[in-house]
């Protein structure tokens, strides 16, 4: 028998869209409380819900659930062949989404491998070429937490001259208080240059690896 497209939805499907779009706790506790049902409506319908469920994960900050539905949305949309959903690329969607989770739960290494398969798939996207860039200066190579480390030891070490100018230097010895402020200036200084200069010089590294990356897969999207 012929399938016959009707504009009827269920009352499952209907209870869950009469929800407000924005109230994301009350769409992960529909999609929660039926989950079992909602797997066994439709496929249209099934779809649907799982994709908004999916959404509002996200939205409510359950980002550790969002990254594991995330991947059976994504299967679901491949093995049937959805590249679009309410007019977006939903593939893109779904892994930048995923990305997302992935550096909120600090899977820095898992999300700038999704955000790399991405402008490979659109190198001209904005929008994941700055995320990228996000993700890696977050992750901190080790010189860059040698440095801090580094700065942080500078930092104590005026604090405690301050410490002893305050306390022993200025009261009694008030004529070497010159000598110890050059000292403290000079330690509160390199620290200063060392945390900055590090910083710098990472996020420099780091575009120029982002531009070379992007300027590749471009080329590569040009030959295709």
């Amino acid at each position: 028998m012929p399938r016959i497209t009707s504009t009827y939805h269920s009352k499952l499907y209907r209870g869950f869209k009469e929800i407000d779009p924005q109230e994301y706790h009350s769409l992960v506790r529909y999609y929660e409380a039926y989950e079992e049902k909602i797997k066994q409506l439709e496929f249209s319908e099934f779809f649907d819900l799982l994709i908004l469920y999916t959404e509002a994960l996200f939205e409510v900050g359950a980002y550790q659930n969002h990254s594991m539905m995330v991947d059976a949305a994504i299967e679901i949309s491949v093995l049937n062949n959805i590249k679009f959903y309410n007019k977006k690329d939903i593939y893109y969607e779904l892994l930048f989404k995923k990305a997302a989770s992935c550096y909120n739960l600090l899977r820095y290494d898992e999300s700038e491998h999704i955000l790399r398969e991405l402008i490979k798939m659109d190198p001209y996207n904005e929008l994941s070429i700055r995320f990228l860039n996000t993700c890696l200066i977050r992750k901190k190579p080790r010189f860059v937490r040698g440095a801090q480390a580094l700065s942080v030891i500078f930092f104590l070490v005026a604090a405690l001259i301050i410490s002893v100018e305050l306390i022993v230097i200025r009261p009694l010895y008030e004529m070497h208080s010159s000598s110890v402020e050059f000292y403290r200036n000079t330690s509160f200084i390199l620290g200063v240059i060392i945390l900055g200069g590090s910083e710098l010089m990472n996020r420099i590294m780091i575009k120029m690896r982002i531009n070379t990356f992007v300027s590749q897969a471009r080329k590569r999207k040009v030959r295709k």
